[in-house]
């Protein structure tokens, strides 16, 4: 009996092996390689057909300014006019030709463009012709004059109006009011 259970071993093994074989080699041999002779015109003709992204009616211009000088960022939203209606992003690129369009979308689209400049989000007040005054801009950088007042800055205390002389920079024209209130009293 063992010399039959070695030959069915030894046949069971060799009908293994050439079942591994046969499946290895059909699975070489039957592998395809893939066509090369891919229409190159075609796939550039199919691209060119995907028509434009163009402006839907109520879409929304978002012009991003950024001020070198002072370093902020002014951000403005509006619906587009009627003549952006239906216009693709090169068209809105040579109407708009001091912005970069960042993002275009048939609903929104940023444009953004920076400026070597302050914003106009910067006051000062300070001193001009002897008297306290109220000054668009940075001190000592670019400055336009908004309101002088009739406070005399002779009168004013001594550390008050050394601040002035440097330029007192604040937020907004109501915080100008304030002060300008309290340097009255």
């Amino acid at each position: 009996m063992p010399k039959n259970i070695f030959k069915y071993i030894s046949i069971f093994i060799i009908v293994i092996a050439v079942g591994f074989s046969y499946g290895y080699l059909k699975t070489i041999f039957s592998v395809k390689e893939p066509k090369r002779n891919l229409d190159v015109n075609n796939v550039e003709q199919n691209v060119a057909q995907v028509p434009e992204m163009r402006l839907e009616a109520g879409a929304r211009l978002i012009y991003i300014t950024y001020y070198i000088k002072c370093g902020d960022e002014i951000t403005e939203e509006k619906t587009i006019d009627e003549k952006f209606i239906g216009c693709t992003r090169s068209e809105l690129q040579q109407l708009e030709k001091d912005w970069e369009i960042t993002d275009f979308t048939p609903k929104e689209v940023s444009l953004t463009r920076q400026i070597n400049d302050i914003c106009e989000n910067h006051y000062y007040i300070g001193i001009q012709d002897g008297y306290v005054a109220l000054f668009q801009g940075i001190p000592g950088v670019k400055s336009i004059l908004i309101e002088q007042t009739d406070i005399i800055a002779d009168t004013l205390r001594e550390d008050d109006r050394l601040i002035l002389e440097k330029g007192l920079t604040i937020n907004s024209e109501e915080e100008f009011l304030n002060i300008r209130e309290g340097l009255t009293k």
